[in-house]
């Protein structure tokens, strides 16, 4: 078990020769979930062993003794040392919501920039949280499964509440998530959108100088006996034709409502 330690990815635990040996995995605060605090523990019915390199288990044990939480079983102690790690988390999953929805504000009033590093931290975040509740969720259902004899009923009933916890968090992350995807979409639609505008932009500017470069170019083949060559008024002809072609191109460009760039465009009569 201890060797299986720094290769769990998530908390999860197993039956072993009348004892329930299991790895807590902490969601990893930053950087790689191989970072992440984690601890093992070896329960039966009456001691719990804890294995733990990081220091975490005296600092929850510590404050359990300072609340005088009412445990008087290992499993109890084990139990309560497990919600302890939940106190935090519905604040922090307000915390995380709280930044999406300033996201999703700032994508609605138009801005082009937002937090783009803090968005994926949080997505991290939760990813992180999804495998921890999952873990958490399979170990309090192998405790309060009828293949464990190790509780008393008492306990298993601190662990029936521990699992309707975490499902009531599993939930609510499932929930920011699909949320998370929303927002994420919404942003990546007005990148859509920007990008559309700049090509809309350049369609029209190639459109207009398109009838330009056809004149240009017919004038620039240099054969003698060309129409307006030698007139005295064919420059400022062919100049008053340029321009009254860009006109009537923005003009046309205009009424199809082609000139309102990621505003609202104009029915056709």
């Amino acid at each position: 078990m201890i060797e299986q330690l720094p290769h769990a990815a998530m908390p999860f635990a197993e039956l072993a020769e009348g004892a329930v040996l299991g790895v807590v995995v902490l969601p990893p605060a930053g950087g790689r979930a191989a970072d992440a605090p984690r601890f093992a523990f070896a329960l039966s019915s009456a001691r719990l062993v804890f294995v733990d390199a990081s220091g975490t288990c005296a600092v929850l044990l510590d404050g359990l003794a300072s609340e005088a939480a009412p445990v008087e079983t290992p499993a109890g102690v084990l139990c309560a040392l497990l919600r302890s790690l939940l106190y935090e988390h519905p604040e922090m999953l307000s915390r995380v919501r709280g930044d999406f929805e300033t996201f999703e504000q700032r994508i609605l009033e138009g801005r082009e920039r937002i937090d783009r590093a803090k968005m994926m931290a949080d997505s991290r975040r939760m990813l992180g949280l999804d495998s921890f509740y999952q873990g958490m969720s399979d170990i309090a259902d192998l405790l309060v499964g009828e293949e464990s004899v190790l509780l008393a009923p008492e306990d298993r009933s601190r662990f029936t509440v521990l699992s309707r916890q975490l499902d009531r968090l599993s939930a609510r992350l499932e929930s920011l998530q699909n949320y998370a995807l929303q927002v994420s979409g919404l942003y990546q639609e007005g990148i859509d959108i920007r990008q559309n505008n700049v090509m809309q932009w350049l369609t029209v500017v190639t459109t207009i100088a398109m009838p330009l470069t056809v004149v240009t170019g017919w004038y620039g083949m240099n054969f003698p006996h060309m129409g307006l060559i030698d007139a005295v008024w064919g420059y400022p002809l062919v100049t008053c034709v340029c321009i009254a072609i860009v006109v009537a191109e923005v003009a046309f460009f205009h009424r199809r409502g082609w000139l309102s760039f990621g505003g609202r465009r104009r029915r056709r009569r």
